[in-house]
């Protein structure tokens, strides 16, 4: 049985009352949770998993908010993240529902791993979106070492 402490610090909060410069999800992790999600993500993209992977959400803390200084917004966190893989390989959806958000992503958007990885080498500020441009303020995907 793996404990908790062994499973890394994940971290996925939205801004509900945002500016459009922090619209959307965000997200932080640290080196082991990079590396869960990382693997989890390329097993699901070679095919060697099929179903969704649930990974658990830590609440966010005031020194992972500091690092996009969005100072007088109120935060919410997810309390759960869920992978899964689509067919459609432009594929790019962020879905919530009662706490869980729900990520699918196709074959071409599996730069979210690359991403995932980067945040441990001081790499963020930048986000992913649903198509070029999302209809929706929260199909962004922020990342945020």
């Amino acid at each position: 049985m793996t404990r908790a402490t062994d499973m890394g610090k994940l971290y996925v909060w939205i801004y509900p009352e945002t500016s459009k410069s922090y619209a959307g999800w965000h997200l932080n992790v640290d080196r082991m949770a990079a590396v869960r999600l990382s693997e989890a993500i390329e097993r699901l993209a070679t095919g060697s998993l099929r179903a969704r992977q649930s990974f658990a959400v830590s609440p966010v803390t005031a020194a992972v908010l500091a690092v996009p200084n969005n100072r007088h917004a109120k935060a919410r966190s997810a309390r759960e993240l869920r992978l899964l893989t689509d067919p459609d390989p432009r594929r790019f959806s962020l879905e919530e529902s009662d706490g869980v958000l729900t990520l699918t992503v196709g074959s071409e958007r599996l730069e979210l791993r690359n991403n995932i990885i980067g945040i441990t080498r001081g790499k963020g500020d930048f986000s992913m979106a649903a198509g070029d441009k999302p209809r929706r303020a929260d199909q962004r995907l922020w990342f945020w070492w």
